[in-house]
């Protein structure tokens, strides 16, 4: 299978063919999800985390985003592969444009993800001009986040519907390749598939987006942090995990042979 384009993921979304997506940290388990046939692997600044063991997103450094991109994009030959930019290089436009190039420049990923700020939308023209593409990051955003009510559906309001919309609108408008959308309601979403020529991938945003994300970690069951509502049951692996792996400390702990 050959490496999946921009214009393939465009196509699947004009076929109504779902885009599957998933996050990966590591090149083995990039490894993994590429063999399987995921159209994207997302590396998340979710990783602060999963892997770092802390609440929330809002302490990963693009040191650290490059480093995961690096082994992840190294070990990808088929998906699609985007990489966050973290809540630090968003501080200002001039950072924005300068950890964009370097993760670009030291990795072998397709395009970086932004949280939506109407402070930085300019920044999405700069970066198409510099060949860098952009999928914007709308409703939920965890790196501008830090309290338990925040975590919640956004668009139920009509002020909320409207303000998403526009924005939505506003990143395709500036250049914008592809929109993830997380916690968004689904009467939202239906509208801006109607209204977006650009993909669309959702995360807790119902089953009405061109495509769906989730976090790895969320899909294996064994993430630190609390599972979200979102994710369903018969999809988490944990119960075949603890089994394989309670097989083997029993079959270790019967050793040594005498």
């Amino acid at each position: 299978m050959r490496k999946i384009s921009l214009k393939k993921i465009y196509s699947l979304k004009k076929k109504h063919i779902g885009i599957t997506s998933i996050t990966a940290y590591d090149a083995s388990f990039a490894k993994f999800f590429d063999d399987l046939g995921f159209d994207i692997i997302l590396i998340g600044d979710s990783l602060g985390e999963v892997i770092k063991g802390e609440k929330n997103t809002h302490n990963v450094s693009i040191k650290e985003m490059i480093y995961h991109a690096r082994s992840v994009s190294n070990a990808v030959n088929k998906s699609y592969v985007i990489a966050d930019l973290p809540k630090d290089s968003c501080s200002s436009n001039r950072k924005i444009i300068s950890d964009s190039i370097a993760l670009f420049k030291n990795t072998k990923i397709d395009m970086i993800k932004i949280e939506f700020n109407e402070k930085n939308i300019d920044i999405f023209k700069k970066l198409n001009n510099k060949k860098i593409p952009i999928c914007s990051h709308l409703g939920l955003r965890p790196q501008v986040i830090s309290k338990k009510y925040e975590f919640r559906i956004y668009g139920k309001t009509e002020k909320e519907k409207s303000e998403i919309i526009n924005n939505a609108l506003l990143a395709e408008k500036h250049g914008a390749k592809i929109m993830l959308l997380e916690c968004v309601s689904t009467t939202v979403v239906k509208e801006l598939r109607a209204l977006l020529k650009i993909p669309i991938i959702g995360i807790g945003s119902g089953e009405s987006c061109d495509g769906q994300i989730i976090v790895s970690y969320d899909l294996l069951g064994i993430s630190f942090n609390k599972l979200p509502k979102f994710i369903k049951k018969d999809y988490i692996c944990k119960d075949i995990l603890e089994k394989r792996i309670n097989n083997y400390i029993k079959h270790i702990k019967k050793l040594p042979n005498k």
